[in-house]
C-alpha cells in the first residue's frame, strides 16, 4: 500500500489533519485543537506503524500490523497520555511494557509485542505511538467539521427541546437506577443513546463534556 493513496483514501496524518482544517478555517490550527477533541472523546485515534508485531488480548498469538488500528480510549490514564503526544508531550509506560489497548474492526482487542531480539527497554518510548505515527479517519474528521467550526450560538441551536427534555428525563431514570455513579460523559451519552433512539449520541456528549467543564471552572 502505498503512502499516497493510504493518505488520500481514508486516513490523515496528524500534521495533515492540521493543514487541512486550517485551510477549511482559513485561520491557523494546531495539532493541540485536535487534542481537545480526543479528550472530550469526539475524536478517534489509529494506531499505524507498519510492520510492528501485535499480540491478541485473549492470547489467540501474534500478527503484524497493516492497517492503522483504533486506540481504545477506557483506559483514562492512556488516553489521556496518547492526547498528550498531539501536544507535543511524548508518552512513556507507566509500568514495565505498557501498552495502550488497540481494537480492529472486527472488535479484537490487541496490544503492541516484539520479539525478543527486538524487544525495547521496559520504559521505552517505542511501547506508546509517535506523533508521527497517530492518524485520524477522514471521514471522522470531516463530520466533525461543521461542529468544529459552528459559533456558539449555531451549537445552541442544534440543542432542540426535546432533545433536552428526553435528556433531562433519561438522566432522572439513571439517577433511579443508581447502578452506574461516577462514569464518563462519553459512557453517559452512549447509555443515553442506547435507551432512546430519538437522541443524538454526539449532541448529549457535547452537552454533558460542556457541563463537565463548566462546573470544574466553577469549582475552582
Amino acid at each position: 500500500m502505498g503512502q499516497t493513496t493510504f493518505h488520500r483514501r481514508q486516513w490523515l496524518s496528524i500534521q495533515q489533519a492540521v493543514s487541512h482544517l486550517s485551510a477549511v478555517a482559513e485561520e491557523p490550527l494546531t495539532s493541540a485543537d485536535l487534542a481537545d477533541l480526543a479528550e472530550e472523546y469526539q475524536l478517534d485515534l489509529y494506531w499505524y506503524r507498519p510492520g510492528q508485531l501485535l499480540a491478541y488480548a485473549d492470547d489467540r498469538g501474534i500478527r503484524e500490523l497493516e492497517t492503522p488500528l483504533r486506540l481504545c480510549p477506557e483506559n483514562h490514564s492512556d488516553w489521556q497520555a496518547i492526547a498528550g503526544i498531539l501536544r507535543h508531550r511524548p508518552a512513556l509506560p507507566a509500568y514495565e511494557q505498557d501498552t495502550p489497548l488497540l481494537e480492529d474492526a472486527e472488535g479484537n482487542r490487541l496490544r503492541i509485542t516484539f520479539e525478543r531480539s527486538q524487544r525495547p527497554e521496559p520504559f521505552s518510548s517505542r511501547w506508546y505511538p509517535t506523533f508521527a505515527e497517530l492518524v485520524v479517519k477522514r471521514s471522522q474528521l470531516e463530520q466533525l467539521e461543521p461542529q468544529i467550526f459552528s459559533s456558539p450560538q449555531e451549537t445552541d441551536s442544534e440543542l432542540k427541546a426535546h432533545l433536552l427534555l428526553n435528556v433531562i428525563w433519561e438522566l432522572e431514570q439513571l439517577a433511579l437506577d443508581g447502578s452506574k455513579p461516577g462514569l464518563s460523559p462519553a459512557w453517559l451519552a452512549s447509555e443515553l443513546a442506547r435507551r432512546n433512539g430519538d437522541i443524538d449520541r454526539s449532541a448529549v456528549e457535547r452537552v454533558l463534556a460542556a457541563a463537565e467543564r463548566e462546573g470544574a471552572r466553577q469549582a475552582h
